[in-house]
């Protein structure tokens, strides 16, 4: 597992309230964390913090799991430099 994944799975659990060692990067964020638009929200701004990068709400709509999330910050990050 790499530094994203790492961190991303912690702010997950976190946000959440789910044991981390439970995520894996197929776990969908809808359909198997019941996420709402404020829980979403919250994640996006932890995200936001956590790996200094600015993100829009239709961008990370499109992220519909883990995997699919650590893809784009990465993204994001190389933009970043």
């Amino acid at each position: 597992m790499d530094d994203v994944e790492k961190r991303l799975k912690a702010i997950v659990a976190d946000v959440f309230k789910v044991d981390q060692a439970r995520l894996k990067g197929s776990t969908r964020f809808v359909e198997d964390l019941h996420a709402k638009s404020l829980t979403m929200v919250a994640l996006v701004a932890a995200i936001e913090v956590e790996f200094g990068i600015t993100t829009s709400s239709r961008e990370t709509s499109q992220n519909k799991t883990i995997d699919q999330a650590v893809t784009y910050i990465k993204k994001k990050l190389k933009e970043k430099k």
